[in-house]
């Protein structure tokens, strides 16, 4: 595979990651009462 792909690819795996730890909900019942949460983070 071409490293400037994986390169890309990783990258966007980070922004995941990111994005996940910001909207990573306090607690689990804020976790459970949120779908938007739950589909962000599944």
């Amino acid at each position: 595979m071409d490293r400037q792909i994986i390169d890309q690819k990783l990258e966007s795996l980070r922004r995941c990651l990111e994005r996940i730890r910001q909207k990573c909900p306090v607690t689990a019942q804020e976790l459970i009462n949120d779908i938007d949460l739950q589909d962000i983070i599944a």
